[in-house]
C-alpha cells in the first residue's frame, strides 16, 4: 500500500513538472509572437500578407499611413482593389499580375493618390513565400525621394547632393550599426515567422548601407593628390577583383591593351579603381543571361597629341533607350529596379575632376559601351650606355 501511494505521489509530481515546463514553452512562444508582431507593425515600409486567393490577411501600420485606410477595412479586401487605385495603365497592371503568378515575384513603381488626395510615389515588391504559399508585398514610399529629385533637377544637383550627404550620412550610420547587431542577436532565438521578418529587415539594412556609401562617395571633395601610375596594372587588378562576380553571373571578361605598356594615367588611383569597378559592375548587372564584357585600353583617336587614353567597357546587355541616355548621369535617375541613381553621377564626377570625359554609345537589345577618356603620358625609360 505504501509503495502504491509513493507511485501516485511520483505521478502527480511528474504531471505538475511537465505542466510547468509546458507553460514556460507557451509563455516563450507568446513573447516571441508579441516581439515580432511589434517588429512587423513598426517596420519602416509597408507590409501586406496575401493568400493564394488574393485576399489580404494582414497589414502593418505603414500600409494604413500610405493608403490612409484603416487595417480593418483592408483585411479581407481583395488585393486587386488596391492595385486598381494605382495610376498605371491596364496593360502594366495585367503584366505585373502575370509576372507574379509565373515567377513568384515582381516589382512595380507607380503613383498613388490615397483617400486624402495625397500623391504618393511607391515601389511595390511582391514575393511568394514557398513555405507558407503566402504572398509578401512590400510597399516603399519613395515620395520624399521623388520630391528631392525634382528639386535637384532645378539646381546644381551634385553640389546640393554633396551637402545633403555630408550632413546626414554619418549621423545615420551609427544607429544602423546598432540595428544590424540587434537583428543578428534576435535571429539566433527567433522562430520561423520571426526569422522571415528579420531576413526582410536585414536585407533593407544592407540596402540602406549601400545607399549611404554611394551618398558619401558623391559627397567626397575632389581636391585629391594626383600622381602617375600604370594603367595596365590598375585594369588587371580591377578585372581580377570582379572575376568572382562575373563567374557567378556566367560572364567572361575580355581585356585588350592597344597602348604602349609604359602608358600611365595621371590621377587618384583609389578613386579611379572604384570608378572602373562600378562600371564593370553595371555591365554585369545589365547582362542577366550572361555573355562577354570587352575591356579595351587604347589611345584616344580624337586627340592627335597622344596625351589621352581611352578605357572602353562594352557589354552585351539590354542597352539604354535613347530618351534616357541624356539622363543617366543625373542624380537619382536609374533604369535598374531598386537603383539609387547615384553610381553613374559619381563616375561622372570623378572622371570630370581628372580632366577627362565620358562617351556612351548604346543600342537597345545589343548592349552599351562606356568610354572613359583620361589624361596620360608615356614614361620614357633611360637607355643604359657603357
Amino acid at each position: 500500500m505504501r509503495k502504491l501511494y509513493s507511485f501516485y505521489v511520483f505521478l502527480w509530481r511528474w504531471f505538475f513538472k511537465c505542466k510547468e515546463r509546458l507553460g514556460d514553452v507557451v509563455l516563450a512562444e507568446y513573447k516571441y509572437k508579441k516581439k515580432f508582431e511589434h517588429i512587423f507593425q513598426s517596420y519602416s515600409s509597408g507590409l501586406i500578407f496575401i493568400n493564394e486567393k488574393g485576399e489580404i490577411l494582414e497589414v502593418n501600420s505603414k500600409i494604413e499611413e500610405i493608403f490612409q485606410t484603416k487595417r480593418n477595412e483592408l483585411c479581407g479586401m481583395n488585393a486587386l482593389q488596391l492595385l486598381e487605385s494605382l495610376d498605371e495603365s491596364f496593360e502594366n497592371k495585367k503584366a505585373f499580375i502575370q509576372t507574379v503568378l509565373q515567377d513568384g515575384n515582381a516589382e512595380l513603381f507607380s503613383e498613388l493618390q490615397n483617400s486624402l488626395g495625397e500623391l504618393k510615389y511607391i515601389r511595390i515588391r511582391v514575393s511568394k513565400q514557398k513555405d507558407t504559399k503566402l504572398y509578401l508585398t512590400e510597399i516603399h514610399d519613395e515620395s520624399e525621394k521623388m520630391t528631392m529629385k525634382k528639386r535637384l533637377d532645378h539646381s546644381e544637383s551634385l553640389s546640393t547632393l554633396g551637402q545633403l550627404a555630408a550632413s546626414i550620412a554619418h549621423e545615420i550610420r551609427n544607429p544602423m550599426t546598432s540595428l544590424k547587431g540587434f537583428t543578428q542577436l534576435l535571429y539566433k532565438t527567433a522562430n520561423e515567422d520571426g526569422k522571415r521578418y528579420l531576413t526582410v529587415i536585414n536585407d533593407e539594412i544592407k540596402r540602406m548601407e549601400e545607399i549611404l556609401t554611394e551618398f558619401l562617395e558623391v559627397s567626397k571633395p575632389t581636391n585629391n593628390k594626383f600622381y602617375y601610375f600604370e594603367v595596365k596594372d590598375l585594369i588587371e587588378e580591377v578585372v581580377n577583383f570582379m572575376t568572382p562576380q562575373a563567374i557567378m553571373n556566367n560572364i567572361n571578361q575580355v581585356i585588350t591593351f592597344r597602348v604602349d605598356e609604359n602608358r600611365k594615367i595621371l590621377g587618384d588611383r583609389n578613386l579611379l579603381k572604384q570608378v572602373f569597378i562600378n562600371a564593370i559592375k553595371n555591365a554585369i548587372e545589365a547582362m542577366p543571361k550572361g555573355g562577354n564584357i570587352s575591356i579595351n585600353v587604347m589611345e584616344d583617336i580624337k586627340h592627335t597629341d597622344d596625351k589621352f587614353i581611352c578605357i572602353s567597357i562594352e557589354d552585351q546587355g539590354h542597352g539604354i533607350e535613347e530618351k534616357n541616355l541624356e539622363k543617366i548621369f543625373d542624380p537619382f535617375f536609374s533604369t535598374k529596379n531598386g537603383g539609387t541613381g547615384l553610381g553613374l553621377p559619381h563616375i561622372y564626377k570623378v572622371i570630370e575632376s581628372h580632366g577627362g570625359t565620358i562617351v556612351v554609345d548604346s543600342s537597345v537589345g545589343k548592349g552599351t559601351i562606356f568610354k572613359l577618356i583620361l589624361p596620360s603620358k608615356v614614361e620614357i625609360k633611360p637607355i643604359l650606355t657603357i
